[in-house]
């Protein structure tokens, strides 16, 4: 029988099951849009905050801090479960995530958590907070930069005493801890891996991305000592060396620090030259290649200055780190004498050449604006990848209004507006790139611009319902490509006099005012990003903050045409629930043969899915992903977004692949969808070439696997009342025997698990009834139904319930699953031609 198989072997089985379904196409061409398709897949997925920190050049790997216990490779030895924020490394090639930190924080009382989750607010079990920061990836994918505070630069343990391995309740560590517990920079070098083809889908080898190595790169003293969690107030310690950053292979890290780097701790200079009682906040380079450090900038507070008045901050290196832009609030960041005492001064962008060891060509981007304490922050130069790798340009955000000599005319603005500088240019160096929020609509917010590492195009977030030339429609107008006003990302290519400003939106997120930083690789083809309270499709039930991977491939045709295009479209994809190719009913559906075919209205969030297509190509060749490598633990995302060049999706939410043809996609609806009485948008993109059409999202569609793969047959349902035994097929005794923990025998119920798609996890017993029926007739509902689960392979679910003596005699008998939500009931096939089971006298 072909669903004879143990589960402890499920994942592979019904992977090679789904295998079963069979494998096996007019275009327009079209000009490029201003709203192209993205496919966007949820990456993490926890109760606990995600923040994406960068992506490499050709968009493999992308760097998270988390506080969520996100690896896919988590042991019990080696896992999140704490809670502390960890550095993660997410291998889209592989499909995995790996925790690259492993820390604890110093506990009060160690037997307990850090915080109670009924009062999460009182922090007082920790005694010193530990947490590793603000990741940035090299551009080549081979190097992580961080600041972390778990080191102990006196164990005698070096397997204990770095961010790789910490543990703050360790004696010698704790107080190693309370001596100091700096932030500090550190470089970690990510092993090799080998090239794989990422639209392909195919997944190379498994590889451990852990086990790189751990470059030091700063050795201070605190400037203050750890401050304990209290019932009212979190724990802190100083994070003097922070928002550290690489050029393309990290030979050259900058950072910012108020510490006094002397030839004493990796200076360069003799005594340091930051060493007044209260040290400014300044940037320095560090040079792999001796690793000593250089101080850039060397400022000063004016004369008794309580504070620092004067800062230095996010320094970001071109590819070849030969440019450096920073911000700084100094009259010369590179030697000022002290400011005059009250004097205040906006903090303006910089730019250099860097040899190295010392800056030279230093330039001020911005034009000085008189310091107004009502609006203190004039230009906002973000952490981040703010220079275009190619050294040319800079971006930034300001609420000066900057003509393009660099002039700044009329008064400030409340809303920012982003701003091109061009450091090549002999004249007119600066564009305003789009307009800011209109006067009388909510503001915009941060958008923080960036550059792809091409050095093409500009990237930013907004939510300003933008027109293609940049200018603002209002909201709900058609003339603008955000008419909803969400925050979505945008592109433009680098203007120029040739090229005018031309935006895209490359997202379709129902994000209100939620800050996206958007991280581009080379091109706009692959980015990454986090959000938190929103609902993508992947699974974000709970509003936390996410990472995500979205694709936007080159768009060559579209089938049907876009422009004119009949009303509704005719639909040139069918498709059929996963199990048994239930059809699911079309918009225009053909006539059908008498008597009329079960069908149903659409598939089910997480379900099991075809789409088949007899007149348009779905693929060039056949393509399917390895047994095994399917796994909604081993792999994130579970199944492949691109397999074979082709993508697909629902609602812009990228669905999982198991196999592409010419004619036929096997795929998997995406967990987060909820349902619609109206069909949602899906889009095929095969190289290029587009094919939409439309599906309805139902509460629950479901449809138990079958050894027919259609109507009849017999259904795959297993006794699993043994955890200790393989599973047993039909026929079912309605009681078991097995041993007692003690090794005595004993006799049940025999518990059945039934394995079917459209049934998510977050179903409820009470929504659902199991009915079998033969010689004998029983529904279950409710408290008969011991568990409705999601197995470890996409798309497959069980619900397990106990045979009862109602049933024993029962013979050949049919199994139906039902879902009954808001008075609308979604069954499995009829009996007519439902799955059977055979049950014993």
């Amino acid at each position: 029988m072909k669903q004879a198989f143990p589960l402890s072997r499920l994942s592979a089985a019904v992977v090679a099951l789904a295998f079963i379904f069979g494998v096996f196409i007019t275009a327009h061409a079209q000009t490029p849009s201003a709203t192209p398709d993205s496919f966007v897949a949820q990456l993490t997925a926890s109760a606990s905050d995600t923040f994406a920190g960068g992506i490499n050049g050709s968009g493999r790997f992308v760097v998270v801090e988390s506080t969520g216990d996100i690896s896919t490779e988590r042991t019990a030895t080696r896992n999140n479960s704490d809670g502390n924020r960890e550095i993660f490394l997410i291998d889209y090639g592989q499909r995995r995530i790996f925790q690259i930190t492993d820390t604890r924080r110093a506990l009060v009382d160690p037997t307990r958590p850090a915080t109670d989750p009924a009062t999460p607010l009182n922090f007082s079990n920790i005694e010193v907070e530990v947490s590793n920061n603000r990741p940035i990836i090299s551009h080549n994918g081979r190097w992580i930069v961080w600041s972390s505070n778990a080191y102990n630069d006196t164990s005698g343990d070096p397997n204990n005493s770095t961010p790789l391995r910490f543990d703050g309740n360790d004696a010698a560590n704790r107080t190693a801890l309370r001596a100091d517990g700096n932030q500090e920079v550190f470089l970690y070098l990510i092993p090799a891996v080998a090239a794989v083809d990422l639209s392909s889908g195919v997944t190379p080898p498994p590889q451990d991305l852990t086990n790189g190595t751990l470059i030091r790169v700063t050795r201070t003293p605190a400037t203050f000592l750890p401050r304990p969690g209290t019932a009212t107030s979190s724990p802190s310690v100083a994070d003097d060396n922070r928002f550290a950053n690489i050029n393309d292979d990290a030979s050259f890290v900058c950072f910012v620090s108020n510490r006094n780097f002397s030839s004493a701790n990796g200076g360069r200079d003799a005594a340091g030259r930051n060493s007044e009682p209260i040290p400014n906040a300044e940037i320095f380079v560090y040079n792999r290649a001796d690793a000593l450090i250089s101080q850039l900038t060397d400022t000063l507070n004016p004369p008794n200055s309580p504070i620092n008045i004067v800062f230095n901050s996010n320094p970001t290196f071109s590819g070849s780190g030969a440019r450096i832009a920073f911000l700084s609030s100094a009259a010369n960041p590179v030697q000022s004498p002290a400011d005059p005492p009250n004097t205040r001064r906006n903090a303006e962008v910089y730019v250099a050449d860097f040899n190295g060891i010392a800056m030279s060509n230093v330039r001020r981007a911005t034009t000085p604006v008189t310091f107004d304490p009502n609006q203190p922050i004039v230009h906002e130069f973000t952490f981040g990848r703010r220079l275009s790798r190619d050294g040319n340009f800079l971006t930034f955000e300001s609420t000066a209004n900057i003509q393009p000599d660099g002039s700044i005319t009329g008064t400030l603005n409340n809303a920012f507006a982003i701003f091109l500088f061009n450091i090549t240019a002999t004249s007119n160096p600066f564009t305003q790139i789009g307009a800011r929020a209109p006067a009388n609509e909510v503001s915009d917010v941060l958008r923080f611009p960036t550059f792809t590492t091409d050095n093409s195009t500009i990237v930013f977030a907004s939510s300003i319902n933008f027109r293609t030339d940049g200018t603002a429609a209002a909201a709900n107008s058609a003339e603008g490509i955000n008419p909803e006003r969400r925050v979505q990302i945008f592109s433009t290519p680098i203007p120029s006099a040739a090229t005018p400003l031309s935006l895209r939106r490359l997202t379709r997120t129902a994000s209100v005012f939620q800050f996206i930083q958007p991280f581009p690789s080379d091109t706009t083809e692959r980015m990454a990003f986090s959000l938190q309270l929103t609902e993508l499709g992947g699974g974000n039930a709970d509003g936390s903050a996410e990472a995500y991977y979205v694709l936007v491939p080159p768009q060559t045709s579209e089938t049907p045409s876009p422009s004119p295009s009949p009303s509704p479209a005719p639909q040139l994809l069918s498709y059929f629930t996963g199990a048994t190719e239930i059809p699911v009913t079309s918009a225009t559906p053909a006539p059908s043969p008498s008597p009329a075919p079960y069908t149903v209205t659409g598939l089910a969030a997480g379900e099991l899915g075809i789409l088949r297509s007899t007149t348009v190509p779905l693929a060039t060749s056949a393509q399917q992903v390895a047994p095994g490598d399917a796994d909604t633990q081993l792999r994130s995302p579970s199944l492949p977004i691109e397999l074979n060049g082709v993508s697909v999706s629902v609602a812009n939410a990228a669905v999982g692949l198991y196999s592409v043809s010419p004619t036929q996609i096997n795929f998997v609806i995406p967990i987060g969808l909820l349902s619609s009485a109206t069909a949602l948008p899906v889009v095929v993109n095969n190289r290029g070439a587009v094919i939409r059409s439309t599906l309805q999202i139902n509460f629950a569609q479901p449809d138990i696997f079958s050894s027919t793969n259609g109507p009849g047959g017999r259904a795959m349902v297993f006794n699993n009342t043994d955890p200790m035994m393989p599973m047993r097929v039909e026929p079912f005794d309605v009681t078991t025997t097995r041993l007692t923990a003690a090794g005595t025998p004993e006799t049940v119920p025999t518990q059945l698990t039934i394995i079917l798609t459209g049934v998510r996890g977050d179903i409820t017993p009470a929504q659902t009834t199991v009915r079998i029926r033969g010689a004998r007739d029983v529904s279950y509902t409710a408290g008969q139904i011991r568990a409705i689960r999601q197995s470890r392979t996409p798309g497959f679910y069980e619900i397990v319930v106990d045979l009862t003596e109602a049933l024993r005699g029962s013979g050949d008998s049919t199994v139906v699953v039902s879902v009954t939500n808001a008075g609308q009931t979604f069954s499995s096939r009829p009996e007519e031609s439902a799955p059977r089971i055979f049950i014993n006298p």
